[in-house]
């Protein structure tokens, strides 16, 4: 059975009081709006990876421990994942153009003072205020697409907005690394600014004015909009910090766990019993758009867990800098630039759903291919296994977006916006915390296991041991020394060795999931992209 995306009337997607073209023919300022819309979503989306390069830098200088500086990346991930499902609503009340003008200004000020922040508190309160404006952003971004493009143009700005979602992603850590090196951190966050205006010229230019309706303030779910809010606070916590205080043997965290299980069920209820629901979650009854978020929540948890997999594997065991992590992640960037044009054509001609299996498929093989790591497994080594990845990435995610967003109507575009975005970023989180909460688990396994191997009766072990005690002694060491040190380097040696078994092991797991997200893939009905002005072929 084939889905054709829905044919509507140009005003149907607009609220009548912005006034736009009858004939519904897409001029220049609605692809101004389109495009500086989809750069402020890219300065959102790259300012969670931006500052993870740069931790080390960050720490030091506002004088801060591991566990405190972990908070820079959370405290923005709970505000921008807690202000997303709310966006639909209040640029409906607000205005869309107006929202949108005073988030960015909020996420310019914002930035700038992340930049000059001078210790923890500080640090994390504007954080927050970023992540509540960034947070904006994204939803109104891929709505933005919705709505003022027509069906003909659809998959181009997928396309666009694509770019967002896996571009920005991968090149965080690298811009991150470079403006650290050769700048300083405080870049990281200053970097913001140019894009900022420009995004904010392109949304006054582009987009028309629209009435401001806060009557509707009055009837607005705050009942869900609390539970909501407390739920995925909560969750984004748990799966941010949990492997950092080592799960639920921090008090915080299992308050934080009780607090989205009492919230969440009660959250569900009001949503799906409510006359005015904040989300209409009835959307994801929809084969192919509760299928397609499904799928794209477990494909953003390889695609953000790999990445941080791959930061800490070069940090921790090949020891490299923020800059030259940033020069191994860029080969993840650069080649989707030249994959993202053909997109368009190719979705016209290409079923979707063949598409995206391509696409999951590429990446499940990557992260295969990073599985084979040993101590000499540098940089270098990953250049194909990125570049593979670079190009599936873009293959998959697009055409989920479309297949999903098929048979959604205008008048549904925030809610289902809303709820792809929350449920892509939770996915991110889960694939972060399933990274630190694996490499801990196997790491632990593999050592107890190597341990085994090398057992002090082996005949194997008493050589090793023999050829580094040699070796120090040949270094001036005493017998003693040599002897004591000798069993430690062994030990230390074991101790790495697991790690890079358990990264591999993780690389593994990333690479199942995919390969599950393939298999899912064509439980979606057929849609065939857009191909003209008329029906959609």
């Amino acid at each position: 059975m084939k889905i054709h995306f829905q044919r509507f009337k140009p005003e149907s997607y607009l609220d009548p009081a912005l006034g736009h073209q009858s004939d519904w023919k897409m001029d220049r300022r609605a692809w101004i709006a389109v495009l500086g819309t989809s750069l402020g979503a890219f300065m959102a989306v790259l300012d969670i990876q931006i500052t993870n390069a740069s931790l080390r830098e960050i720490q030091g200088s506002l004088g801060l421990d591991f566990s405190e500086g972990g908070w820079i990346s959370t405290s923005y991930l709970i505000a921008e994942v807690a202000v997303i499902p709310l966006s639909g609503y209040l640029s409906q009340v607000f205005g869309m153009r107006n929202y949108l003008l005073v988030n960015c200004l909020l996420f310019i000020l914002s930035s700038l003072l992340c930049g000059i922040a001078w210790n923890l508190e500080s640090m994390i309160g504007f954080r927050i205020l970023q992540g509540l404006s960034g947070g904006v952003l994204i939803p109104m971004s891929f709505q933005s697409m919705l709505l003022y493009m027509p069906i003909e143009k659809r998959s181009i700005g997928l396309a666009i907005f694509g770019l967002t979602a896996t571009l920005a992603p991968t090149l965080g850590p690298s811009l991150g690394g470079f403006l650290t090196e050769h700048y300083g951190w405080r870049w990281n966050f200053f970097i913001n600014f140019i894009p900022g205006v420009l995004t904010m010229a392109a949304i006054s230019y582009g987009m028309p004015k629209a009435r401001v309706k806060l009557h509707q303030l009055r009837q607005m779910d705050y009942r869900g909009a609390i539970l909501l809010v407390l739920s995925l606070a909560s969750l984004t916590y748990v799966l941010e910090d949990g492997s950092r205080h080592e799960w639920f043997e921090d008090s915080t965290i299992r308050i934080c766990f009780l607090v989205t299980l009492i919230c969440f069920p009660l959250f569900l209820w009001t949503q799906l019993k409510g006359r005015a629901p904040l989300l209409n979650l009835k959307l994801l009854a929809n084969r192919n758009f509760g299928l397609s978020a499904a799928i794209t929540t477990l494909a953003a948890t390889a695609l953000y867990g790999g990445i941080y997999a791959l930061s800490l594997y070069l940090g921790q065991i090949q020891n490299y800098s923020a800059l030259s992590i940033g020069r191994v992640m860029m080969w993840v960037g650069i080649p989707q630039l030249f994959v993202m044009p053909l997109l368009p054509w190719l979705m016209k001609r290409v079923d979707l759903r063949l598409l995206a299996a391509v696409g999951l498929s590429l990446f499940a093989l990557s992260n295969g291919m990073n599985s084979a790591l040993d101590l000499n497994y540098g940089g270098d080594h990953f250049r194909w296994s990125l570049i593979i990845r670079a190009v599936g990435q873009p293959l998959f995610l697009i055409p989920l977006s479309a297949m999903g967003m098929a048979m959604i109507s205008p008048s549904e575009s925030g809610h289902a916006s809303s709820i792809f975005n929350v449920l892509r970023n939770l996915g991110g989180s889960i694939g972060i915390a399933l990274t630190g909460t694996q490499l801990m688990g196997r790491q632990s396994l593999h050592l107890d296991q190597n341990l085994e191997k090398v057992s002090a009766s082996s005949l194997a072990t008493q050589e090793r041991l023999l050829g580094i005690k040699n070796y120090l002694l040949s270094r001036g060491f005493d017998p003693v020394t040599s002897k004591t040190q000798a069993t430690k380097m062994l030990a230390g040696i074991a101790y790495r060795e697991s790690t890079i078994q358990a990264f591999a092991d993780i690389f593994w797991l990333m690479s199942g999931i995919l390969l599950l997200c393939t298999v899912l893939v064509f439980f979606l009905k057929r849609v065939e992209a857009p191909n003209g002005p008329g029906e959609i072929q």
